[in-house]
């Protein structure tokens, strides 16, 4: 029996089961604990159980440290049950995403160490396994500070002073897939399919390899099907494959008159590659596929500034996007994944790129499936000039390639944003590219960003308008020769910093309606130039995580404040949308399948003080909109039709505003499609202002039969609503969230929002507007006597859906579950698709306590945030009295009052750098051959002239036996690269190491050339010395020692 249970255990477990293959997810009941950080606030050996992905850096980086993200290493242990050995069977281990080191070992058998970073690696565990019966997988994830053999640095060790990346993952934060395949099998993303430049020829690689012991004779099947199934052409070829060993096999076939993959028919043909054995097959894998053509101007010579996809030019309209969110980081569920794409699509984007690192496989799923053109990067601004970060770079490289290289929406191979790679170093990567991806020789570029040589394009980035510059001249820039794809452009904002609309100040403050200006304005005259230029990228989507810097002002409320944060986005990192994307949305989707109107600004209820004049500004895709001071047809304010061009929106000037109603109605040929209503402060209610209230159900009326002995309001003060019930205060008394883990942190920080918009379905709109969010660290309890309880939670959706009309989708944007007690009451709930946008939601249960707590907990969020508005617990039995916490002066009115536009740094946490530098100046150091020392852009510097002998050595001195950082400040002036040799020489003439460098020519400013004393070097006394027989032109400020 118990072998029969374990039979059907396994084989539930299987997400995918064919004849050839077989897989499930290892995701879930996992076991972790941090074994070692060097970050004070870790909490060591505390094991939690989970379900992937996880990333144990989840709210480390947002409470205002330069460094405060979480390094160290952590175990994860997972128990499984293996299939019954089959013959001719072998079984693997996929991992996805392991940040930033794994150590891996399967019922103790040590499987090795791996270099996980951003892309996937596979193992066989075929010898290791406990066939038919319990597994023991242990993973010991190492994700160190100062790394500097791999890509994936993160931004707070960065060598680089002033320059700041995103963090980087500390988890399993990918999925972890068990495989069992035939023991001949197509490797892992070992079919590789492509088409010429005329897509009039259809090329396969495919990579079998043999894990039997024996020699076998096989038939390779290519099938070419449409996407019903239908046979296009298929290709067959004998071989032979001797033991444990792997060939790839090259087929082709001309096609005729295909259906093109496209921005509007994104269409994809299913390639069926099978491995047969006489009438057997040993294994089958389905490949989609889109057949397209692309250019890009720098792999023509035409003039034609454009990029075209099947002949036609099409215009980028594209984002940026860090897979970061608030609470998790990078582990994003593939519901993440598809909701923060959906969130994507619906602003209308057509073009996305990596920032600034290879993403969940799943995204590019969904952009071959919409048909989005995909700019994919791997990170290389982080550089350190020694072998084994080259090396280990090529290894990401060619994995990142191999992993991504089929998918029709890849139109640019990205080396990172303002990359450092040495130009031999660009030149070899780019030719592994092109080695891999024979579409990058005449269709694919590969690019670097905004700085670096080597490769087929050094795409700018134009911030007129942010880092000075005239934006009026935009246009004019992006279609100059040297620029047509603008890489990133964006600007600062402060969430719920608003002024009244005027002309564009430059030096002005971070507003929402400045950030809207400039965006609108970079749309307008982009679109102007579209017919000479390719597109632009907007920088960026969601505000990140970005330690290395000091980036406070992500919001206006203090409350509110996490970072530091690129604080940028179009969303919040709590993925709440600001008014610049419903702008956005205005311009790029389309009125007849998605109308919307959105009043601007639903954050600023406060914006009128008595009657008066104002320009009020309305973003819709639609023909014309009209505008009440009223939620009914009363106060009337007038009608605007669209202008029909992109960058530009719907302005009621100087309209007289005397009612505390704005509504907005949209109509796309003649009919009322969308509708938009703000409730202002300070002024008379509107004439039809009940109207407002005609949904209302009563869903707060407690039930008569039921003593209620707790009602909270979450996120707000004392309430009395309309029935006369009393919400007390939510305080800590009965909650808890993640900033309560850290010392010296607002217990409440980005843990709470307001809305103000009517709430359908209540009157007690402040009860629903006033709500918690948050994820696993969210959470109630509330003391009560063992028994059976009535228990009402109430919810609303704030933010997704404001403004639609029909046709939109915002369904799975938030899922989250609730449990009591540890038992789960609420399963993936999503409040939009149940209820709504600005719909009130209740949802009663019938609970029973035991030990004395009634603890609510989320603890699984797999898309967004948790949210909570209000919290009820009643109990027949009239005698049961509340807890009562002590009094508090302290309230939510004064916390939401608690504003200010910029952060005065010195009211900053004090951030102790835990890894000092120490500087030595150039101009000090010792110096041979022919050079002068002069002001070079405001610092003492040395220039070489020609002279074989030339060198320079620094005296340095260490402290602690460790790793460090040599960074090296120079310019280069002449007209080629520089390779220098460097030594680093022991006080007893010991030589520690010896190198190449290579420093890139750089005219214009200062820039750091990184590298590592290679190994540990104990406290003591160093000379590092740089000569060359051609040193001409090349100019150093100093060596920084970290």
């Amino acid at each position: 029996m118990k072998k029969l249970l374990l039979a059907v255990l396994c084989l539930s477990l299987f997400t995918t089961i064919t004849a050839q293959r077989q897989s499930f997810e290892l995701h879930e009941d996992w076991n972790s604990f941090v074994i070692q950080s060097p970050n004070p606030d870790a909490v060591l050996n505390d094991t939690v159980q989970l379900n992937l992905p996880h990333n144990w850096d989840d709210y480390y980086g947002y409470r205002q440290l330069t460094h405060g993200n979480l390094h160290g290493s952590a175990l994860y242990t997972k128990h499984f049950v293996a299939p019954e050995k089959q013959e001719g069977k072998s079984y693997f281990i996929r991992f996805e995403g392991v940040g930033t080191y794994a150590v891996i070992k399967l019922n103790n058998k040590d499987l090795g160490r791996h270099l996980g970073g951003r892309v996937t690696f596979t193992i066989d565990v075929s010898d290791c396994l406990n066939y038919g019966t319990d597994n023991l997988l242990e993973v010991k994830v190492e994700h160190p500070h100062m790394i500097s053999d791999m890509p994936c640095v993160c931004g707070g060790c960065s060598s680089e002073w002033g320059f700041s990346e995103g963090s980087q993952p500390f988890g399993i934060y990918r999925p972890v897939v068990f495989e069992v395949t035939d023991e001949v099998r197509i490797e892992p993303f070992g079919v590789h399919i492509w088409n010429d430049d005329q897509a009039k020829k259809v090329f396969i690689d495919t990579e079998i390899r043999n894990y039997s012991g024996q020699e076998q004779q096989l038939l390779l099947e290519n099938r070419f099907n449409t996407h019903k199934g239908k046979k296009v052409f298929a290709l067959k070829e004998e071989f032979t494959l001797a033991p444990g060993a792997t060939v790839t096999i090259r087929q082709e076939a001309g096609i005729e008159d295909p259906v093109l993959w496209s921005t509007e028919n994104p269409y994809l043909y299913k390639l069926v590659t099978s491995i047969r054995q006489g009438k057997k097959k040993r294994d089958v894998l389905e490949t989609p596929f889109g057949i397209r053509t692309i250019s890009w101007p720098v792999k023509r010579n035409d003039d034609d500034g454009r990029f075209f996809l099947n002949g036609k030019p099409v215009f980028l309209n594209g984002t940026c996007e860090y897979e970061h969110l608030l609470g998790q980081g990078h582990a994003f569920s593939p519901e993440q994944v598809e909701s923060r794409v959906k969130q994507m699509l619906n602003a209308g984007f057509n073009a996305f790129r990596d920032a600034h690192q290879p993403h969940h496989l799943d995204y590019q799923k969904y952009w071959d499936q919409h048909g989005i053109l995909f700019w994919t990067q791997l990170s290389a601004h982080i550089w350190y000039d020694t072998p084994v970060f080259r090396e280990n770079f090529k290894t990401q490289l060619r994995q990142w390639v191999k992993e991504r290289r089929n998918s029709p929406s890849v139109v640019l191979w990205g080396l990172q944003n303002e990359s450092m790679l040495p130009r031999d170093f660009a030149e070899e990567c780019t030719a592994i590219i092109r080695e891999m991806d024979p579409t990058a020789l005449n269709m694919r570029a590969v690019t670097t960003c905004n700085g670096g040589e080597g490769t087929d394009w050094n795409v700018i980035q134009n911030w007129s308008g942010t880092y000075s510059g005239n934006p009026e001249r935009y246009d004019e820039e992006l279609a100059l020769p040297n620029q047509l794809l603008n890489g990133e452009y964006g600007a600062w904002r402060t969430l719920d910093l608003h002024e009244e609309p005027g002309p564009f100040k430059q030096d002005g403050i971070y507003s929402e309606e400045r950030f809207c200006q400039l965006m609108e304005m970079k749309i307008n005259l982009a679109e102007k130039a579209r017919d000479k230029v390719c597109g632009q990228f907007q920088w960026i989507f969601n505000s990140h995580d970005n330690p290395g810097r000091r980036q406070p002002d992500e919001a206006y409320r203090l409350i509110d404040r996490v970072g530091p944060v690129n604080y940028k986005g179009l969303i919040t990192p709590w993925e709440e949308p600001l008014d610049a994307y419903y702008m956005y949305r205005s311009n790029y989707v389309s009125a007849d399948t998605e109308p919307m109107v959105y009043i601007a600004s639903h954050t600023w209820p406060d914006r009128f003080e008595a009657p008066g004049n104002a320009t009020i500004q309305v973003y819709s895709n639609c023909d014309s909109v009209q505008l009440y001071n009223d939620a009914g047809k009363q106060a009337y304010l007038g009608t605007e039709v669209h202008q029909g061009i992109k960058g530009t929106h719907f302005a009621f000037e100087n309209i007289r505003v005397a009612y505390n109603v704005l509504r907005a109605v949209a109509y796309r040929a003649g009919k009322a499609v969308a509708e938009d209503l703000i409730v202002l402060n300070n002024l008379e209610k509107s004439p039809s202002f009940d109207l407002l209230y005609k949904k209302d159900k009563s869903l707060t009326k407690g039930k008569s039969s039921y003593h209620y002995i707790y009602r909270i309001n979450c996120g707000g003060d004392e309430y009395v609503d309309s029935f006369g019930q009393v919400w007390a205060k939510d305080d800590t008394s009965f909650s808890r969230s993640w900033a309560q883990d850290f010392d010296g942190l607002n217990p409440y920080q980005a843990s709470q929002r307001v809305s103000y918009d009517p709430v359908k379905g209540s009157r007690d709109w402040s009860l629903f507007g006033h709500f918690r969010y948050g994820r696993h660290k969210l959470a109630y309890r509330f003391p009560l006597p063992d028994g059976k309880y009535r228990m009402e939670l109430y919810f609303v959706e704030p933010w997704h859906g404001t403004g639609a009309g029909k046709g939109s989708d915002f369904a799975g944007l938030r899922l989250f579950d609730v449990s009591v007690n540890g038992k789960i009451l609420l399963n993936d709930l999503d409040i939009w698709s149940e209820a709504g946008h600005d719909v009130a939601l209740k949802k009663t249960f019938n609970v029973d306590v035991q030990g004395g707590y009634l603890n609510i907990e989320f603890p699984e969020v797999k898309a967004g945030q948790a949210l909570l508005s209000a919290i009820a617990i009643a109990s027949r039995d009239k005698s049961i009295k509340p807890y009562l916490p002590p009094v508090s002066d302290w309230s939510w009115k004064k916390a939401d009052q608690e504003r200010i536009g910029r952060f005065p740094t010195d009211r900053l946490p004090q951030d102790n750098n835990v890894r000092p530098g120490v500087s030595y100046p150039a101009v000090e150091a010792v110096l041979e051959g022919k050079y002068r020392k002069e002001l070079m852009r405001n610092r003492m510097a040395v220039l070489f002239e020609a002279e074989a002998t030339n060198s320079i050595s620094w005296d340095i001195s260490t402290g602690l036996a460790q790793l460090y950082a040599l960074r090296f400040n120079y310019r280069n002036i002449s007209e080629e690269d520089k390779v220098v040799n460097m030594k680093i020489v022991a006080a007893d003439g010991t030589v520690l190491k010896e190198d190449k460098l290579t420093f890139p020519v750089n005219e214009r400013g200062w820039k750091l050339i990184s590298t590592t004393t290679g190994s540990f070097i104990n406290a003591g006394h160093y000379r590092i010395i740089i000569s060359s027989p051609d040193m001409d032109g090349l100019c150093f400020e100093g060596l920084d020692v970290q």
